[in-house]
C-alpha cells in the first residue's frame, strides 16, 4: 500500500469487506496496510502515476454499497490531500478496524512484523494489504510490496487469522491463477481450503483466507454472506 492508493476502488472494496465482517463477528478486525514510501523502493516507483481511479465515488449503483465510505472518500479525489495518518484517524471504520500504519522498511521486515502483532494482540484476524498481493521467493526492495510466504507463518503460528489481498494476473485465467497461488501456498506448508472472494474493479482483486487449524471462526459463512452483498462481489472455490 502507498498512500497515493488512498481512496481508490480497491480500498473501497476492501472496507466494505472489512467493515462487514467487523459487524458480523461482532469484533475489530486488524488492517496492516504493509505501507511502502515509494522512494525507498527506487526512483522508478516515484514516476508512476497509478491509484487514480476514482470514477466510482459518482456511480450510481457504487454510491449505493456504502454512502458513508463514499463521502469519506471523496476527500481524497486531490492526491495532496491523501494523508494516511489523518484518514485512520477520522474515519468512522476506526469503529471496525485496528490500523497498523508503520511504514515498512527492507531492513526491518522481521522486527515490524513482531510490531504488527503487538499492535494486533487483541485482534483474531488481520488483513494484509500490500500494493501486489503474494510474492514467492521475492528478494531486493521490490518485497516490500508484496505479503510473503515467511510473514503468513509468522502470523499463523501466533493463531492469528490472515486475509490478504491479491491482484488478478494479466498472463493467467482466474481460476488457473488462484490455483496456482492455493499449489504454492501448499507446497510452502501454507494450507487453506476457504472460499476466495473476487472483486470486480478492473483490475480484479482477491482476498484469499489462511486460518490456524485451532481458529474456530466459521469464514466460509460470512464469506458466502458477503458475496450476495453487491453485484460486483463473487466467490470462488478453488479447493
Amino acid at each position: 500500500m502507498q498512500e497515493r492508493y488512498l481512496g481508490d476502488i480497491h480500498d473501497y472494496f476492501k472496507f466494505l469487506f472489512l467493515k462487514f465482517l467487523s459487524t458480523q463477528l461482532n469484533m475489530k478486525v486488524g488492517l496492516n496496510w504493509y505501507l511502502v514510501n515509494p522512494a525507498e523502493i527506487g526512483p522508478s516507483e516515484l514516476k508512476k502515476k497509478d491509484g487514480e481511479k476514482r470514477k466510482f465515488l459518482y456511480d450510481e449503483e457504487l454510491k449505493l454499497y456504502d454512502k458513508v465510505i463514499i463521502n469519506e472518500f471523496k476527500k481524497f479525489q486531490k492526491k495532496k490531500f491523501r494523508n494516511l495518518e489523518l484518514f485512520t484517524n477520522e474515519t468512522h471504520l476506526k469503529k471496525y478496524i485496528n490500523f497498523f500504519n508503520e511504514p515498512i522498511k527492507f531492513n526491518d521486515r522481521k522486527k515490524w512484523l513482531e510490531r504488527s502483532l503487538y499492535h494486533h494482540r487483541h485482534q483474531q484476524i488481520i488483513f494484509l494489504d500490500p500494493d501486489n498481493g503474494l510474492a514467492l521467493n521475492k528478494t531486493g526492495k521490490n518485497s516490500m510490496k508484496y505479503v510473503l510466504t515467511e510473514d503468513c507463518k509468522i502470523y499463523l503460528q501466533n493463531n492469528k487469522i490472515i486475509i490478504f489481498c491479491q491482484f488478478q494476473s494479466f498472463r493467467k485465467k482466474t481460476f488457473d491463477y488462484l490455483k496456482y497461488i492455493f499449489e504454492n501456498l501448499n507446497e510452502c506448508n501454507i494450507k487453506t481450503s476457504i472460499p476466495v472472494i473476487r472483486n470486480r474493479t478492473g483490475p480484479n482483486t482477491f482476498f484469499i483466507s489462511i486460518k490456524p487449524k485451532q481458529a474456530k471462526i466459521n469464514l466460509d459463512n460470512i464469506l458466502e454472506k458477503y458475496s450476495l452483498q453487491y453485484n460486483k462481489v463473487e466467490l470462488i472455490k478453488v479447493i
